[in-house]
């Protein structure tokens, strides 16, 4: 049996998601697309409101799951930021 087999279908593809991006920021930054915090903090927020907008779900749904997201993210973001070299922009 597999994960998606126990799980809701959003849920599954939001965990999914979370980690298809953080893989795609580290690539990013592997490639010096990225120099800046903001850049990468401007770049999860345009996908994560793509992917939120794409699922068809009703406006308070779509607060929640975007909490879950950035819980999701967070603590993969913040050892990515520890790992590389960032600017940051006031």
């Amino acid at each position: 049996m597999q994960l998606a087999e126990y799980m809701d279908k959003i849920d599954y593809k939001m965990i999914r998601f979370s980690f298809m991006l953080i893989s795609e920021i580290e690539q990013k930054l592997k490639n010096k697309t990225f120099f800046y915090k903001n850049q990468i903090l401007t770049y999860i927020n345009d996908q994560v409101e793509r992917f939120l907008s794409s699922l068809q779900v009703r406006c308070s749904l779509v607060k929640v799951y975007k909490t879950e997201i950035y819980k999701l993210i967070k603590p993969r973001l913040n050892k990515i930021y520890q790992k590389h070299k960032l600017y940051y922009c006031i």
